[in-house]
């Protein structure tokens, strides 16, 4: 399959064509996801009681999160292209639009600055500067996708549980826990998780009402190149009337992975995951530090939930 099949996924999701990007996910879903973890009750509860929890956006470590851009001029260009507009315009001004300044708002490449132009060659009273008028078009967009975001809950996961990174940034500096889970069997989280495309620029788009529910869900999954490394997965669940979780039911886990610094962790909290492990006959492995490369390997000499 295609390196780029992610794009074409984003694609194909973003535009509700469920036809094409099922089969293209299926085709290229992972055998194992990992949860990393600081180790604590909340986690250790999470085990025992088969649940991920979810987290809104504003949560999150990236300011980018969701990240959706408008193009303005685009964004304009669309708009005074509209009935609404013109309707719009002539119950202001009592005049209607001519060809010619439909044209010129349509082509614009600046095309704040030609509605003032156009405004006050009607005598219309237009109080704000092109700078002033741009200004709120994007308050109006922030505040769209900042109300659109509260929507959102997500649950992230990696295909990978070697990374020095995530063990620094997600699992306590080396002193938590990767949780390894088998997802295919599970309906709820095979249609609502989906990969994350690395990329350099945000995604934008030409008009309000083309952020839709999928468009919202397609934003999330957009995150910065320097994020690459994290490899990662995103369960998105958004908000449905009243239905909206914070927990989600998963399978048992497959195997827990210990940080290479886990011995740090309290007593009371390290023999209370063993305890929950054996009970669960989920295998725990260590990682340990690779004698002569930057790496991490699960050393299988030292399988612990039988202890």
């Amino acid at each position: 399959m295609s390196k780029n099949w992610k794009n074409k996924y984003l694609k194909f999701i973003s535009a509700e064509n469920f036809e094409e990007a099922i089969p293209l996910k299926t085709n290229n879903f992972p055998n194992s996801f990992f949860k990393f973890r600081h180790l604590s009750l909340r986690t250790i509860e999470s085990i025992k009681d088969n649940y991920i929890w979810l987290a809104e956006i504003s949560s999150l470590n990236d300011p980018f999160e969701c990240s959706v851009q408008i193009d303005n001029n685009e964004c304009l260009r669309q708009y005074h292209s509209t009935d609404g507009f013109k309707k719009m315009f002539k119950f202001l001004s009592g005049h209607e639009l001519t060809e010619k300044e439909v044209k010129l708002l349509t082509t614009s490449t600046k095309p704040h600055e030609t509605y003032v132009d156009i405004c006050k060659n009607h005598k219309l009273p237009f109080s704000l500067t092109p700078e002033q008028h741009l200004d709120k078009v994007n308050e109006r967009w922030n505040q769209i996708v900042k109300d659109i975001n509260l929507e959102l809950r997500i649950c992230s996961f990696s295909t990978t549980k070697k990374s020095l990174l995530l063990w620094s940034h997600y699992a306590d500096e080396h002193k938590g826990i990767s949780i390894e889970y088998d997802f295919v069997d599970t309906e709820l989280v095979t249609t609502f998780i989906q990969p994350v495309i690395y990329r350099d620029l945000i995604e934008k788009l030409g008009f309000f009402d083309e952020y839709s529910v999928m468009k919202m869900v397609g934003s999330s999954l957009i995150k910065s190149k320097d994020w690459k490394y994290e490899k990662e997965w995103r369960l998105t669940i958004f908000k449905q009337k009243e239905n909206f979780p914070q927990k989600v039911n998963v399978p048992k886990p497959i195997a827990i992975y210990l940080g290479s610094r886990f011995d740090l962790n309290e007593e009371k909290l390290k023999i209370e995951l063993f305890k929950i492990a054996v009970e669960r006959e989920i295998p725990i492995f260590k990682m340990i530090k690779h004698p002569n490369e930057f790496k991490l390997i699960a050393d299988k000499t030292q399988l612990l939930s039988r202890r």
